[in-house]
This record gives C-alpha cells, structure tokens and sequence, in this order.
C-alpha cells in the first residue's frame, strides 16, 4: 500500500504540471500584445503596462521567457502564494472569502447525495420491478435529461420568488440560504447515484456469494448490509469521489444563478472580466482537489472489497 501511494502522489505530481502548464498556457500565452492578453478589452496605461510588464516579467520573450514565468508561478504556488488579480487584489485572500461558502454548499449537497439517492437506490435495487423502483427510474431519468441551469432557475422562480420558501440569494452564507443551491446542485449527481447503485445492488443480489450466503440461513439484513452493499460500493465511490471534486468547484452556473459567493462564482467573475490569474490560481487548488479526491477514492476501494490490495 506504501509504494502504491508513493507511485500515485509522482502521478499526481505529473498530472498537477501537466495541466497547470495547459491552463497557463491558455491563459497566457496569447499571440500579439501579452499585456493587453492579460487585461482583455479594457485600455491599458503606460503604468499600468510598466507593472504588469515588472509582475509577471513580461520583458522576458520566447518559449524561454514563458517557461521562466510558469516555473515562477509554480515555485509561488508551492510556497502557497497565489499571485494576486489585475485589480491588484490578493488571490489568496479571494480563495479565504470564498471557500466557506463552497464548502458549505458542497457538503450539503454530497449530504444530500448519500442520505437520500444511495439509500433510494438501495431500496430500489431491492425491490426491482416495485412501483418504488419504476417511479425512481422515471424521475431520475427527468433530472439527468434537464440542464442545471433550467433546474436552479425553476427552483428559484417556483420556491423563492413565487412560493417564498427559500431565499432569494444565498449570499450571507446562511445553512437555511444555502439548502435551495445546494439541493440544485446535488441533484444531477443523486440522480446519477441513485441508478448506479440501483443497479449495482441488483446484480449483486443475483451472485453466487449471495445464494450461498441464504443457504448458509444468515438473515436478510445481513446478507444485505455485510455482503451486497460493500461490493455494491466500490463503483458508487468511484462516481462520487469525482463528484466531489465538481462539488468543490461551487458548480460555476449554480453558484451564479444564486448569487453564492464561491468557488464557482469567483471563476465565472474572471472568466467574464478576463482576469487569467485569478483563473489559473482558483484552477490549480481545484486541481490539487480532484487529484486527492481521486487518490482517497483509490485507498477507500481497499476498505470496502478486501480481495483488493495494492502492490
């Protein structure tokens, strides 16, 4: 398990420079004026141009002078500086304002997820061919076929603006604020988990193991809760850890459509005001969590099936 973890953290050292590098470059190697790349449409003054030309070492050409500038990006972000906006504010003190909110919301959501579309898909997954499991294929099948983005704005006109149950933004970081976006958020993913373990369940009452187990006389409860459901796990881990990081970034349009000062809303803001690195700083974190998210998702398949181990 030790040189397993070992091998997988190079790996992710790789995967965090490779697309670190992709995104910068993206960003900022634009053709024609670098310095007017960086600040978009708006006019650029000659000491503006002069502080800009100083932080990010524009007056280094080439393919030589970008990697110079990327590997001083990175070596600030291994020493946890994030660099600072074009409006001259710190992307660290960005992050600090923002990731209470995206947590929150986040959590919320991943709460929703495991209570209520891994437990639905359990009873479904058991009672295969009930009205249960007919009536939740239909209606998952309708959430994964609309957008979020029709969802959060029919749940902000039906159950904020029409029905007054819920506020209208969420932008005082309230638990009571946050249960609307934070609902829309998860929604996709617990439809989504809700059918994986469905089937997963379902295939495993089917197996071997499990006929053995009934006529060995263990009870039902057991068979389900020992046998059935760990090996049921592994590929409902496997979605949600990639769902959590998506859950990290603050879902962009989420975020924006009820006005929560995250992750999310903070990328969508740069992009909008062609702030690269404000981008490139909020991508990199997230990078750094679909990395780790991935990584305890690899160590959790251990837990959850004995038979595998990692050599």
């Amino acid at each position: 398990m030790f040189r397993y973890i070992v091998r997988r953290l190079l790996q992710m050292a790789l995967a965090f420079f490779g697309t670190t590098l992709l995104v910068y470059a993206m960003m900022f190697a634009a053709q024609g004026d670098p310095i007017q790349a960086l600040a978009g449409e708006k006019p650029v003054s000659a000491s503006q141009r002069a502080v800009l030309t100083e932080r990010y070492h524009l007056d280094k050409t080439g393919i030589d002078g970008f990697l110079y500038r990327y590997w001083d990006y990175v070596s600030n972000l291994m020493r946890g500086d994030f660099g600072t906006t074009l409006a001259g504010r710190s992307i660290s003190d960005v992050l600090q304002a923002a990731w209470p909110f995206t947590i929150k919301l986040a959590l919320m959501a991943i709460s929703f997820v495991i209570v209520f579309g891994i437990t639905a898909g359990v009873i479904a997954g058991i009672r295969r061919g009930s009205l249960f499991d007919t009536t939740t294929l239909l209606l998952t099948l309708v959430v994964i076929g609309i957008p979020v983005f029709v969802l959060g704005y029919i749940g902000q006109y039906l159950l904020t603006n029409k029905w007054r149950l819920f506020k209208p933004t969420a932008n005082d970081g309230s638990l009571y604020s946050l249960l609307l976006p934070a609902l829309v958020l998860g929604m996709l993913a617990l439809a989504t988990a809700l059918r994986l373990t469905r089937t997963s369940v379902a295939e495993n009452l089917r197996s071997d193991y499990v006929r053995t187990a009934k006529s060995k006389g263990l009870p039902q409860r057991r068979v389900i809760g020992v046998h059935v459901l760990r090996n049921s796990l592994i590929p409902v881990v496997t979605y949600l850890g990639i769902t959590i990081g998506d859950l990290m970034s603050g879902a962009i349009v989420t975020e924006r459509i009820f006005n929560v000062p995250g992750i999310g809303f903070n990328v969508a803001k740069g992009i909008q005001t062609e702030d690269g690195p404000l981008v490139v700083g909020i991508i990199s974190l997230l990078v750094i969590v679909y990395l780790t998210s991935n990584l305890i998702v690899d160590v959790l398949y251990a837990v959850l099936d004995p038979r595998i181990r990692y050599e």
